[in-house]
């Protein structure tokens, strides 16, 4: 018998099947496991809708980094652009005495955040920052898509001047400058930065955290940012590792030591 995981991997019926699943299904909160964690979310939003039907959300990122975690023995995971707070979760289940930090601006998905850790009572070494991290403390404008009259939690992304804001959610955000919130020294880190564009902006705030610590470093970036960001983290002696390509976009892992 086809598990759901399996049926995604045959293509008409990864179409067809979540369009038939909403015909019937009339909630639209779901309750679902994911990785041994009990999560709630919208059958609306994207990474709800792949956790709840496949089983799935970036799977092979995500065990590419436990294992890292575990191969290199690290202490702290920094998650900048927690969103719902999958990876947080995630990492905080496998590895108990881990340090987690996770940094998230947008009102709903922390929201969101806070929910899932309740659903996971057991976890006590996650700490929620309610605001995004820049290069200067400032508000910025983030935007969303909008479907079917809801405000699709996955995608938030800081507005650029070239940005065609037609038809999309705005809303105003808190950032501050990694450097003045982040005060480790000398420790084994693994950070994950999903900042949807913004990620250089990220490591310009992080200065002195990526200088002196030992840092296993994965990162999402868009292809006309690429060149931009590898160069600033060769500059900081960061060595290029891996790339994923799952589900749209890439991963880049890199590490310093």
């Amino acid at each position: 018998m086809l598990s759901k995981k399996n049926l995604k991997k045959i293509p008409i019926i990864k179409r067809v099947y979540p369009s038939l699943i909403k015909m019937f299904y009339k909630k639209k909160k779901i309750k679902f496991k994911f990785f041994g964690l009990n999560l709630e979310g919208n059958f609306s939003e994207p990474m709800d809708k792949e956790m709840f039907l496949f089983n799935n959300y970036e799977n092979l990122q995500i065990e590419f980094l436990i294992n890292n975690i575990k191969k290199y023995n690290l202490k702290y995971f920094i998650d900048i652009g927690a969103n719902s707070g999958i990876y947080s979760l995630v990492v905080g289940n496998q590895f108990h005495k881990i340090k987690i930090k996770s940094f998230e601006p947008v009102k709903k998905t922390i929201i969101k955040f806070k929910k899932n850790l309740r659903l996971n009572k057991k976890l006590k070494n996650i700490k929620l920052y309610k605001f995004g991290l820049s290069n200067k403390n400032s508000k910025l404008l983030m935007k969303a898509k909008i479907r079917d009259d809801y405000i699709q939690s996955s995608g938030y992304g800081v507005v650029k001047k070239e940005d065609n804001l037609k038809n999309l959610h705005i809303e105003n955000n808190i950032f501050k400058i990694g450097d003045s919130i982040i005060k480790l020294k000398n420790r084994d880190i693994s950070i994950k930065i999903d900042a949807e564009g913004h990620e250089y902006e990220v490591l310009q705030g992080l200065k002195k955290l990526l200088n002196y610590n030992r840092i296993f470093l994965q990162i999402e970036i868009f292809d006309k940012n690429f060149n931009m960001i590898n160069k600033y983290l060769k500059k900081k002696k960061f060595k290029f590792l891996n790339s994923i390509y799952n589900d749209g976009k890439t991963d880049y892992y890199y590490k310093n030591f």
